[in-house]
Formats: C-alpha cells, structure tokens, sequence
C-alpha cells in the first residue's frame, strides 16, 4: 500500500521502485504510484491525460503551464522544471506515443531537490507501465462489449428468421453456427453472469455459439451441435452440484427453427427451476405453426397484410419491416422487448398503437395476441379463402389441442378454471384474483401448478399462453369470436 503522507524520510530509490512495480497490475495502480510520490516528495502528483483529463479526476492546473503540458505531451520537449506562485513545478512524459500522458509534480516550496528529481524521472516507467496496463483493459473492455453486441446482433437475427444473415456473421466472430442444433439456456443466481460465460464456453471447449441474453440478464444462451453430449453432460453436472445454476434445453432442431428452439429451451428452463436437478430437457407435444404450415399461410398473410403495406409518412418513421419486428418481439417478450429492440419504452408504445390503429385491432386480448403470434409464424402464399375457424377445425389441430390439454387432466379443476380466467384477464394476476374469490398469491400458486404440469414458462413466457389458450378454446384467436374482453393494461 502507498505510504502514509508525512512519512518523509530520504527517499530509498531502489525500494520506491520496487513497490510502484508491484503497483503497476493493480487495478488503481496509476493512483497508487501517484501517491507515493506525493507522499515521499511531499508535493501534488497529477497524471494530465492527453485529452486534457487528470488522475485523480478533476485536479486543476494553473494556466501558466497549458503551454508547457503541450510542449511536454507532444515530445517537443522532454520535461519542465520551473516554479509557479513560489512552488516547484515539474513536468515529465511517461513515454509512449504521442500525446503523451504527463506526470504533473508541484512542490511545497520553491525547489526540488536532486534525490528528488532523480525519483521523478524514475517513476515515469512504472507510472508508463501501470498507464498502458490500464489502457489495455479498456481497449480489451471496448472489444469485449463490441463483440457482445455483435453476438446479440446474431441473436436478434436468428430470432427473426435471418438466418444467412446470422450465419455470415457468426461465422466472422466464429465459431460457425451449427445447422442442427439444440439450444440450451443458462441462468444463473448469485453469479456474476461473465463467470457464467466463460464457464460454459470453457465446458463446450469452443464449439460452441455463446452469447449473453439482452432481455433476460441472468441467462447465458448456449446454441451447441444437436450431438454435443458432452456439454449437455457438463451442463447437467453443473445445475446438480451448483444451486445457483439452472439449465433449460431444447430438443435438436434446424437452424431455420430458431426461434422456436429458443421457446422449448425457455421453457424447460421453467421446469428446471422446480426440479431438485435444476435441469431439464423440452417436452415436444406438437407445434401448432409445423401443423399449419402452408394450409395457413395465406389467411396469415391476408391478417397481417395492412401492416405489410405501411409506408410512413416521415423518413425517421418506423417502417413496415421495422413495425412487423416490433410486434414479432413485444408478442415474445412483452416488457422485455425495450430491452430486445434497444428502445425506450415510449417509443415501443408508441409503435404498437400504430400497429394497432393499422390491424384494426386491441393488443391488449390475449386472444388477438395468439393469432397475430401463429400470424407472424404462417406468413406466406397460400389459400386467401381459408379462415381461421376453418383452420382451427381441422382434425390434426384438434389433435394438437387435446396433447396440449392432456397433462392438465385428472387434476385440481380448479386449475383449469384459473388458467382460463387469467387468459381472460389479460393475464394478469389482481384481476383474476377478484374474480376468483382468492388471493394473488393463491393465483399465482396455481398458475406455478399448471407450469410444473404442461412444462411451459407460462408466468414468463407468452408463447405458452397462446397455446394454452387455443388448445382451451380453439377460435380464442379469431378477432370475431370475442372469446375474450379487452382489458385496461400497459401494453408495453
């Protein structure tokens, strides 16, 4: 530690040295330096960045130096000695390239004396070594976040479908995206979350696409080769002995399924949470957009054909792919999509009323939300005719819902009776409760109940309310059922 001011004994170079190179990895060693040779000089040691900043922030110079801080920084000079309002003044270079950083040293009195020059001139190196180590954490710092953001770009990508897009560009950051794939998310408590990075990238020994989640920020997603066990080995060991890991997996999918796989992997995280193994692996029953692929692509496309056509009227306005993405990520994330879309909340709902004055329609009912969800996975050519009822009627959807309300008989009814209320209530707890009879917390516990048993993240995660709610009552998402009321709710 630097000495204590008024420890002004002679100084002993060879001992100053080596304690300002011990200082010259530690994380405030510019600080450090600069205090012992305040302290052994008694005098004021400011480091004068080129950008005119100081260490320790916000010392002022005297004026009368500008000139010579210049002359100093630039190399014209090598250093400065000389005297302001009768205190010493010196000003060296701790070398580099330039501008270079100068150590600024003003003594009580009106001179410096020679052991004390000779302990100026040789503290610029580990001063020089301390502010290049720092300089270089910085630079690794902007690198990583710049690569962060890269990968979240990656992510938002695959997200919407990019999918060449994303495969350029991860191919760039390495390693190359898998083509088929399982998609395991980490989330981790009590962790710093880069620990968490660096462990799972460490378990996959680099095979592995990692990146930090932006909407939730305790999750690390993992997008590893569909035959990587070992990593889905290590995961599960890990979530087993560590309680502040829990593990969510999703089945082997192509790359073109994505986001769907990103749903299971949500999913089983859900479950996992209420597993003593903190582990889980998705339970496929079916995806109802694979069910209607093709046969619903039109009536997909003639719902979301107003918001295909905006054009805004101002070059700043969101336009129609912009809006199309806005609604993909609020139907996935919901608050969460300030933080996925990198807008402010204002601005986010700002764009869903514009999507709802362009669709004519309330995004506030769950039931709309499950049909612009399925919408927005269908879009395509295809039968213009064909209407959601009619849809919704054929017998391989009917079989999709009664797999999706399987596992909630022969239980609680209760439990059915509470999910159906909640998805009337927008979703919402207070409501539900009051129309219920019972408490938020009786509600909320129910809903856990129903989570542990269709292992969906149904609190967290929209999607699985869309389900839940078609499989219950199969024309729910058309607009002209009215299945469900408007409720008064923040949208965004």
């Amino acid at each position: 530690m630097p000495p204590r001011r008024g420890d002004r004994a002679a100084p002993d170079l060879p001992g100053e040295l080596r304690a300002m190179l011990r200082d010259v990895d530690a994380a405030d060693g510019i600080r450090r330096i600069l205090d012992r040779v305040a302290v052994r000089l008694d005098a004021s040691a400011v480091l004068v960045e080129p950008d005119g900043s100081t260490t320790p922030p916000g010392r002022i110079l005297p004026e009368q130096l500008a000139a010579d801080l210049e002359a100093v920084s630039t190399g014209r000079v090598d250093a400065v000695s000389g005297s302001v309002d009768g205190r010493a003044v010196c000003l060296l270079a701790i070398g580099g390239p330039t501008p270079a950083p100068v150590l600024a040293v003003r003594g009580r009195d009106a001179g410096l004396s020679p052991a004390a020059r000779t302990l100026l001139a040789e503290a610029t190196v580990p001063l020089g070594l301390a502010w290049r180590m720092r300089e270089t954490r910085l630079h690794a710092a902007r690198l990583e976040r710049a690569e962060a953001r890269n990968r979240e770009t990656v992510l938002h990508l695959l997200l919407a479908g990019g999918t060449s897009g994303a495969r350029l560009a991860a191919a760039a950051l390495g390693p190359v995206l898998p083509e088929t794939l399982r998609i395991h998310l980490v989330e981790c408590a009590g962790r710093r979350l880069d620990d968490a990075v660096r462990w799972c990238a460490e378990a996959a020994g680099g095979s592995a696409w990692i990146v930090r989640c932006p909407v939730y920020r305790r999750h690390v997603v993992v997008v590893a080769r569909a035959d990587a066990d070992d990593l889905v080995d290590a995961l599960r060991t890990r979530a087993a002995s560590d309680p502040g890991y829990h593990v969510g997996s999703s089945h082997e999918a192509m790359l073109t399924g994505f986001a769907a796989a990103y749903r299971h992997a949500f999913h089983a995280l859900s479950v996992a949470r209420h597993r003593p193994e903190r582990y889980a692996a998705f339970h496929a029953r079916g995806e109802l957009a694979e069910i209607l692929a093709g046969a619903g692509s039109g009536w997909a496309a003639r719902v979301l054909a107003p918001l295909h056509a905006y054009r805004p009227a101002r070059g700043q306005d969101p336009d129609a792919e912009a809006l199309v993405f806005t609604l993909s990520s609020w139907l996935t994330f919901h608050a969460g999509a300030v933080r996925h879309l990198k807008v402010h909340r204002n601005t986010l709902t700002a764009r869903l009323r514009l999507v709802e004055s362009l669709l004519g329609v309330d995004l506030r009912d769950v039931g709309t939300q499950a049909r612009l969800h399925l919408a927005l996975q269908l879009a395509g050519p295809g039968d213009q005719a064909v209407t959601f009822e009619e849809l919704m009627s054929r017998p391989e959807v009917r079989y999709w819902a009664d797999r999706q309300r399987e596992p909630l008989r022969g239980n609680d009814p209760r439990l059915v009776d509470t999910l159906r209320t909640w998805l009337v209530n927008g979703a919402r707890i207070g409501p539900t409760a009051a129309a219920l009879g019972v408490s938020p917390s009786g509600v909320r516990k129910r809903l856990v109940r129903v989570e542990q048993l269709t292992q969906r993240a149904l609190l967290d995660s929209p999607s699985a309310r869309y389900d839940l709610l078609l499989a219950l009552d199969p024309t729910a998402g058309d607009a002209r059922a009215g299945a469900t009321v408007p409720v008064e709710v923040d949208i965004a």
